[in-house]
């Protein structure tokens, strides 16, 4: 964030020296008229022409540096928002899959959105504030100097006690400001639960409860904000109060100065003037640690997604084409895995097992029992713990890892459809696809006809997550894509799961055309799906208990020979 900054740095720099050119002629203009005071005082003759010149072109240049000022000023603001937003929409597309998990969707999309507003608040408003008052507070005080180095000494003694009073308050308001975050975190978490879960709330009667939950923490962000309000507007006054008093005292010694005859009246005047314009400058600064406190917060909170460490990027093999046929194509030896990495807790526990290349094998076993992160595991969406695990032939950890996943085409229950055409959609299985690619993958998963039928067909809008389609509608299109990918390997996480048969039929159906060719791993929780698997591995509490085919598994009359007596 900090680079984005700099990389704009000479945005920033033309800002300053326009706030300087424009600062400089407001005070050179101003010592002409206090000049011009002082000889009419003293009783000599003015020509007005002798000033109104250069009092023109003073005019001129300072609107001139006025507007440019103004535009680098925003075009800066503006530039430095876009490339942290781009940025950071790059850094958490590299993320590892953890991140993900241990922080909630609330949570990320306030840094993204509310953080990042606060951040452009800093680059619009307070850093080129704070610069502007500086460069006033700077130059007007040199041209106060000249007049008399007094007054100057009688200001800047007087604002002391501003510097205490406003390290309190931007203690405090930091402190709300961070408590006010967490508040919008848990609301924006809620708030997407209600809407996602919007079916089950409603079946179930549950709005009252959402609602007081949402309310609760709407509330607690009221409370918060509040506080910071009355701090903030406290601040305000204390701020104009005190700012007065050092004018009092600077006014009454420059009276006494006139009397001593130390300075004159046209001095005077222009003491006057430059101190009007520098009062809420020096203000401005003192108090300005009030707000940069509380955008620190959100800078903080980006800066920590900055901070996470990225997907790794060591892996050295790249191409993928000369390694299908290596045998194995997969191998586990002792993979020992636990989310928390505490080992307290492991998911997998010793897990090994050989694949060879166009196999078809099955994980099968209770919820819970460590399936689908096999699966994560395999694409390097995590990182094992211990063990050993080979793709055709090579460490993972030595495979590139967009060309590791490139392998492995994933079709599971938990279908996600982009809220874009049917065709889009497809087309992630494959970049720049052309549309008889697209066709023919849809024609192969048994959703063409039915795409057919709809007035705008493939150019059909599916709906936030898919919804405007049903869930064998989405699963074959899930199916397409992969068709559309036609990876090696293909990974089923129980794809017919809560289907109607006439559904479940033609996904099979489509799935039996994928397969061919294919390694194939399945997780099934209905066994009748993998009765033609050719090793059937029933995982129990993270550990591979039985191995075999369907035949011999229900002849050893153990775990899964259980399961499938169940049904």
């Amino acid at each position: 964030m900090v680079k984005t900054g700099l990389r704009n740095g000479y945005i920033l720099l033309l800002f300053i020296i326009f706030s300087f050119i424009l600062n400089e002629t407001i005070i050179i203009g101003n010592d002409f008229i206090a000049e011009a005071t002082d000889q009419m005082l003293s009783g000599q003759q003015i020509y007005f022409s002798e000033f109104i010149i250069p009092l023109i072109c003073m005019i001129i240049l300072g609107t001139i540096a006025a507007y440019l000022k103004s535009i680098f000023g925003k075009q800066y603001s503006s530039t430095v928002q876009k490339d942290v937003r781009l940025s950071l929409g790059n850094h958490l597309l590299k993320l590892p899959f953890s991140y993900f998990d241990e922080k909630g969707t609330g949570s990320i999309m306030t840094r993204l959105i509310f953080d990042i507003e606060e951040m452009g608040r800093f680059f619009s408003e307070i850093l080129p504030n704070l610069l502007v008052n500086l460069i006033i507070v700077m130059t007007a005080t040199i041209y106060l100097i000249n007049i008399d180095v007094m007054l100057i000494i009688v200001l800047f003694i007087s604002y002391p006690i501003m510097l205490v009073v406003a390290d309190r308050l931007s203690k405090k308001l930091a402190e709300l400001a961070k408590k006010l975050r967490t508040h919008m975190d848990k609301r924006t978490e809620k708030a997407y639960d209600a809407i996602q879960g919007i079916v089950i709330g409603r079946s179930y009667n549950l709005y009252d409860i959402q609602r007081k939950k949402i309310e609760v923490d709407i509330n607690n962000m009221v409370t918060q904000a509040c506080k910071s309000t009355r701090i903030s507007s406290l601040g305000w006054v204390l701020k104009n109060i005190i700012t007065t008093i050092p004018v009092i005292f600077c006014y009454l010694f420059a009276l006494y100065e006139i009397t001593q005859g130390k300075i004159t009246v046209g001095e005077m005047l222009a003491f006057t003037v430059i101190l009007n314009r520098i009062l809420y400058p020096i203000g401005d600064i003192v108090f300005c640690a009030n707000d940069i406190r509380e955008v620190g917060v959100s800078l903080k909170r980006i800066q920590e997604i900055y901070n996470q460490k990225e997907e790794r990027k060591d892996g050295t093999i790249h191409n993928r084409s000369e390694n299908t046929k290596i045998i194995p194509a997969i191998e586990w030896k002792e993979i020992d895995f636990c989310y928390d990495n505490s080992k307290e807790h492991p998911i997998l526990n010793g897990i090994s097992f050989s694949i060879e290349p166009g196999e078809q094998i099955a994980f099968v076993g209770g919820s819970g029992e460590g399936k689908t992160t096999i699966f994560k595991l395999l694409c390097g969406f995590y990182e094992k713990n211990s063990g050993q695990y080979t793709l055709f032939g090579h460490p993972f950890e030595s495979w590139n890892l967009e060309a590791a996943r490139g392998f492995f085409s994933i079709v599971s229950q938990n279908v996600f459809l982009f809220p874009e055409t049917i065709k889009q959609n497809v087309a992630c299985g494959k970049e720049h696809a052309t549309e008889e690619e697209i066709v023919e993958a849809c024609k192969n998963a048994n959703i063409h006809d039915f795409i057919m039928s709809l007035p705008k067909g493939y150019e059909t809008l599916v709906g936030e997550r898919g919804v405007l389609l049903s869930g064998g509608q989405r699963q074959r299109i899930s199916i397409a894509r992969a068709f559309l990918k036609n990876a090696p390997i293909l990974l089923l996480d129980e794809p017919t799961a809560s289907l109607d048969i006439e559904t479940e039929e033609k996904i099979q159906e489509a799935i039996e055309k994928i397969t061919i060719g294919k390694t194939v791993l399945v997780i099934a929780h209905r066994l009748s799906t993998v009765r033609n698997a050719k090793r059937i591995y029933v995982v129990n509490g993270g550990r591979i208990v039985e191995i075999g085919t369907h035949k011999e598994l229900l002849e050893k009359q153990g775990i899964y020979a259980e399961m499938y007596a169940k049904g």
